[in-house]
């Protein structure tokens, strides 16, 4: 039961950072040096809690295809992650094309449509934690809550009107949906590890797109990489009491 609270906890986070985004964002006096943090925060769960997933959830995929089929992929699970990553780049790469307005707010749907599959996914997943991972529900929750208002610092700087009048409230909704919808219905843990691989995928893609590229001088180092080394030690510290347990 304490483990659904975690969860409920995390959730709420990522509401909350859906919800404030641009509150928090634009009252932080250092918003550039916070964006760093983030950005570390999100390459420190990728390395460090990502990556380790994948490889543990790769043995429940075996025998997931025909032999024929699986002889050609036998890092199903990552074979997923790289259609999340393709599928991000895709997505950013056509809404920051140069077009004329009508196109641009064609794109911006298009992005926030993409977005509000990854919500839902993401608070799906939330809820599901607690059954197929042994890490608590609220680290998950604090990593994909620094993740969203890194996104959201990118959504807000075109059409600023729509965002605020509906962009927010659809990311936070569809987390929450998400979340409930983890209650009502159970997946098998093979599709469950290729949903996680393919969230995976849009981390990974997100931060080279978004957040590395303002790691750009010495004090944004240095906020990048204390954000990475704080979250790798809360993950490691975590990971050491629960194997002493």
């Amino acid at each position: 039961m304490t483990s659904y609270i975690w969860s409920f906890l995390g959730m709420l986070l990522i509401v909350v950072a859906h919800l404030r985004a641009e509150s928090i964002l634009s009252a932080h006096r250092h918003t550039t040096t916070l964006l760093n943090v983030i950005a570390g925060v999100a390459i420190a769960y990728a390395f460090m809690d990502v990556f380790p997933h994948l490889a543990r959830k790769q043995p429940s995929l075996e025998g997931l295809f025909p032999d024929s089929v699986a002889a050609y992929l036998t890092n199903h699970v990552y074979v997923m992650a790289l259609l999340g990553f393709c599928v991000y780049v895709a997505i950013r790469v056509f809404s920051a094309a140069e077009v004329d307005r009508r196109h641009s707010r064609v794109a911006y749907v298009a992005l926030v449509a993409s977005m509000c599959v990854y919500a839902l996914f993401i608070g799906y997943m939330l809820a599901e934690q607690p059954l197929y991972r042994p890490e608590p529900a609220f680290l998950f929750g604090l990593a994909m809550a620094a993740h969203f208002l890194g996104l959201h610092h990118e959504l807000m700087h075109e059409w600023l009107d729509h965002y605020n009048n509906a962009v927010r409230y659809l990311l936070m909704g569809a987390t929450a949906l998400g979340w409930l919808g983890g209650f009502f219905y159970t997946v098998s843990q093979p599709v469950y590890a290729l949903g996680f691989a393919y969230i995976a995928g849009g981390i990974v893609a997100a931060g080279a797109i978004n957040d590395l590229p303002r790691v750009k001088s010495a004090p944004a180092l240095v906020a990048f990489l204390a954000g990475a080394l704080v979250y790798s030690i809360l993950l490691l510290t975590i990971e050491a009491f629960r194997v002493q347990a």
